[in-house]
């Protein structure tokens, strides 16, 4: 079975001066947001957007206790802990891509009931993020259910 997930990125934080974490200046580059696609990264749109949507699609397997097993290119971990990443990328003169940070947005903790429920409806699942971290940059590491408001 297959579930779409659409991924709602909203408060992409702009092309103003964004700094890798490792001090790397980003400033004058253009920053994209894409999601990781094995290791590839894809759909990358221009951190200018005031909003980016995403739709992956994973094939899913119940799991033993009522969890859910997220599979295909898009999914990462192990069974027991999937997730998949949306990559901050920096575009460079020749239009290669360079990654530079990603946000981690967990998927386990998503029950086969609400799963099975989001495909008999035919909706699929939603997530919204806000991408734009307290400082002004790019949203990077785990994204906490708190911070990941998910819907069916």
């Amino acid at each position: 079975m297959e579930i779409t997930i659409r991924v709602i990125c909203n408060d992409l934080p702009g092309n103003a001066s964004i700094k890798q974490q490792a001090g790397q200046s980003l400033t004058g580059q253009r920053i994209y947001l894409g999601i990781q696609k094995g290791d590839a990264v894809i759909d990358a749109v221009p951190a200018s957007q005031k909003q980016a949507v995403f739709e992956p699609v994973f094939r899913v397997a119940q799991l033993p206790g009522g969890k859910t097993n997220f599979l295909g290119p898009f999914a990462k971990g192990t069974p027991q802990e999937r997730f998949f990443y949306l990559s901050w990328v920096s575009k460079s003169a020749d239009g290669s891509l360079k990654m530079f940070g990603r946000a981690k947005v967990h998927l386990s903790h998503l029950k086969w009931s609400l799963v099975e429920q989001a495909m008999r409806s035919g909706k699929g699942l939603a997530v919204e993020l806000s991408m734009t971290d307290k400082k002004g940059g790019p949203v990077c590491g785990s994204q906490v259910s708190h911070a990941a408001r998910w819907h069916a």
